[in-house]
């Protein structure tokens, strides 16, 4: 029973020193750990800014968590401090993150507002896209020199308008068309998909990839050694078992040797220590905060990495998974999705836009395709899977704003998933309309 007269808060925290090391993204390290040899590549691609000749385009590549924007920033500042002691004209905007824009307009916005004052800003709209870029390269000639552009999530730039502005930008100043003359152009991009080079133009392949750099998973040795570091500074002395660290350095490997995940079960760990009034973090607390992991990466993903139609699109795709079916066409997905959109009053977009969402979440890693000929129907269509565990997703949907989306019978649909694909549920030859009617959409 709860005393309502006292206040439950606690002034003093046993277990945490600082929780900001914790949270990678906002934290920058003193220490760069294993990755001498990219640091190495960007040095070289970087040093003829130094050197007097044109900056060269540099494409950065790995999964998340892989410490590729923490080099670029300390390969940043450095170039930074090395311009400044050589009197070389250097202006670096970036690292801005491509994942908080849905349109090329707004992007190119934000980075004519980087060069200009506070006072002088550029509204959010009100101008062609054509007039932006016109204005981005006025002000890239303004300020002149060397002029290096850091884009972050590079993958993120919508598809309708990614080759144009990929292809365009880095070549501005050789385009006669442009006011740049005089100031010389480079574009760093860092992308969380593998294959997004692969999707591009030959043209723009050949012009963003001048130097492309690799960051690989880390392995459990080199993920021991970087939870440490930050272990250290955020719990206080002495409040950590030994298998703690290594229990989530091990996991973390094992799952996609991500250093923002190891940090995630730290923290998580810590947190039920502290809920528990524990003197210290157990390997039990590890385990347990190991076990619920996933749900919260995806939570994560649901309330700040996704846009809304995007995850109306994975919520879509993982109902239409686990349908007595289990088949998850462009077409079911677009019925499921306009059902959950509707019924939680939310915008439903074209059938054509599913297919931009999709790809959107493919280059994200969170769903894949196959491709499936249809013989003698002719044609094609396209079945897709999530690729994480559809219970993982759907739990993390329920605890997201987008729990007013989730049907309220999904927990017994997806019982009936587990058990197995088949039995009473079973129903190979439903018509989409049926199918839509096994849903309970409030």
């Amino acid at each position: 029973m709860v005393d309502v007269n006292e206040n439950p808060f606690d002034g003093t925290d046993a277990i945490f020193e600082r929780k900001q090391p914790l949270k990678k993204d906002t934290f920058t390290p003193d220490t760069i750990f294993h990755r001498d040899e990219e640091i190495e590549f960007y040095i070289n691609a970087l040093q003829d800014v130094i050197v007097g000749h044109d900056p060269n385009n540099v494409f950065v590549y790995g999964p998340t968590g892989v410490g590729k924007t923490a080099v670029t920033k300390w390969v940043r500042d450095k170039l930074e401090e090395k311009a400044d002691a050589e009197d070389i004209p250097l202006t670096v905007i970036g690292p801005i993150n491509c994942r908080n824009y849905r349109s090329a307009y707004a992007l190119v916005n934000t980075l004519v507002n980087e060069f200009r004052d506070p006072e002088n800003q550029l509204p959010e709209s009100g101008y062609s896209t054509d007039s932006v870029f016109e204005f981005l390269y006025e002000e890239i000639e303004a300020v002149g020199g060397n002029v290096l552009i850091i884009l972050d999530e590079i993958d993120n730039i919508p598809a309708d308008a990614r080759n144009d502005f990929l292809y365009e930008l880095p070549r501005a100043e050789a385009n006669e068309n442009t006011p740049i003359t005089d100031a010389k152009v480079g574009l760093i991009g860092i992308s969380n998909d593998l294959k997004f080079v692969d999707v591009l133009e030959p043209k723009v392949k050949s012009t963003l990839g001048e130097r492309e750099i690799k960051f690989g998973p880390y392995d459990a040795t080199e993920l021991r050694d970087i939870l440490g570091y930050y272990a250290d500074i955020a719990f206080r002395e002495d409040v950590l078992g030994e298998d703690v660290v290594p229990l989530a350095a091990a996991f973390s490997a094992q799952e996609r040797g991500d250093v923002r995940q190891g940090l995630r079960i730290l923290e998580k760990a810590g947190e039920y220590a502290r809920m528990e009034g524990a003197d210290g973090v157990t390997e039990a607390h590890t385990r347990r905060a190991t076990d619920t992991i996933e749900t919260d990466e995806l939570l994560d993903y649901f309330e700040h990495d996704l846009s809304s139609q995007q995850a109306l699109t994975y919520l879509a795709t993982t109902l239409a998974l686990i349908e007595p079916k289990h088949e998850a066409s462009t077409k079911r997905i677009y019925n499921l999705y306009s059902s959950i959109a509707e019924s939680s009053g939310r915008r439903v977009k074209s059938e054509r836009k599913i297919y931009e969402f999709l790809d959107q979440l493919s280059m994200q890693g969170l769903v894949r395709s196959a491709e499936r000929n249809l013989g003698r129907k002719g044609g094609r269509k396209y079945i897709y899977e999530v690729t994480d565990d559809p219970t993982d997703i759907i739990n993390a949907a329920l605890q997201s704003s987008y729990s007013d989306a989730v049907p309220s019978n999904v927990n017994g649909i997806l019982e009936h998933y587990l058990e197995d694909e088949a039995t009473e549920f079973e129903a190979p030859d439903t018509t989409d309309d049926e199918q839509q009617n096994l849903w309970q959409f409030t």
